[in-house]
């Protein structure tokens, strides 16, 4: 298997990595939050969130005793909200049991699995774990020149991972990876002249940059509509809690069903005021939501009613806080 000139790659990164507020710690805490906010999210959109976070849970025990509605709340625009739950759940874990030190004790902890507990190990107290996250695996295959794909692209990628290990500094060598993959060797537009492996790089040597990793066809789109109400009363908000098993548990939004005449039953046959269209993708879910303004003479039961600042501080969907901008717009008109 193809080895890489370490020495290179490290050289590079200390002249090159960014300056990210989780790299100016070595508490596995906040290596842990910050590696759980950058599953499938971007470095710029974590960053602010990052510190907001911290602010409010600056230790593992803040957070274990934390409110859920509270962490949610925190937590609400960054998407994927089950890592926010398992990370709490961890937090708890933690707590209880202790904070761990080697990759393999933190896979023990809800949540954590074989990339972020070599990331939090081997970054905190350099235990020589390998790791591979999306952007060594593109590394990797472009660098191997390996055309494979899905599970056993995966596997080859560990075994290099492994094989090519910094047992000296295994912290900054995965960071290294990662960040080649994330600042040099993109996706689209890789700057090979900028890259310290590109003399070894197999897929360079024979035009296959564009090409590698081999591209695996996307799932068809699942389009769907919504139609969200937002009951509105005496300048009080109706919100429905989200029940379990849906998008979104535990948060807070304006009633939301597939058909019209859902919502008819729950809210009456009265005419509602069109506020508008909003269309947001969930995963490979393509949806489009018409909003619509209901202005009820009396609060319904089914409802939790509250103020336009106790909104401000309650978690809810993306989706939700555009269909709210859309009422708030209609309503000062």
């Amino acid at each position: 298997m193809k080895q890489v000139d370490r020495g290179a790659l490290l050289c590079w990164y200390d002249c090159s990595r960014r300056d990210l507020p989780w790299r100016r710690t070595k508490d596995p805490y906040a290596i842990w939050v910050s590696e759980i906010m950058l599953q499938q999210t971007q470095v710029s959109t974590v960053i602010p969130y990052f510190e907001r976070w911290m602010a409010r849970f600056p230790t593992v025990e803040s957070l274990a005793v934390a409110d859920e509605q509270d962490v949610l709340s925190l937590w609400q625009g960054l998407g994927y909200y089950r890592r926010c739950r398992l990370l709490a759940d961890g937090a708890r874990w933690v707590v209880s049991h202790g904070l761990p030190r080697t990759a393999a004790e933190w896979l023990a902890v809800p949540g954590v699995g074989p990339y972020t507990s070599g990331a939090i190990a081997s970054i905190s107290v350099d235990d020589p774990a390998p790791l591979v996250d999306g952007n060594v695996e593109r590394v990797y295959a472009r660098f191997a020149g390996d055309s494979s794909v899905g599970l056993l692209l995966h596997r080859n990628a560990w075994d290099w991972a492994r094989l090519n290990l910094d047992s000296e500094r295994p912290g900054d060598y995965n960071q290294a990876l990662m960040e080649l993959g994330a600042t040099v060797c993109r996706p689209v537009g890789a700057e090979c002249g900028r890259c310290p492996l590109a003399s070894d790089c197999i897929a360079r040597a024979h035009g296959l940059v564009e090409v590698l990793p081999t591209k695996v066809a996307k799932a068809k789109p699942i389009r769907l509509t919504h139609h969200v109400w937002v009951p509105y009363h005496s300048g009080l908000f109706g919100l429905m809690q989200i029940p379990p098993g849906q998008w979104w548990e535990g948060m807070w939004e304006f009633p939301r069903f597939d058909r019209v005449s859902e919502l008819e039953g729950l809210l009456g046959s009265a005419v509602v005021e069109a506020l508008g269209e909003h269309r947001h993708t969930v995963t490979n879910h393509r949806i489009t939501i018409h909003a619509s303004l209901f202005q009820t003479s009396s609060q319904l039961k089914e409802l939790r009613w509250v103020t336009e600042s106790e909104l401000a501080g309650l978690p809810m969907p993306a989706p939700q806080r555009r269909v709210l901008q859309l009422a708030q717009t209609y309503l000062l008109g």
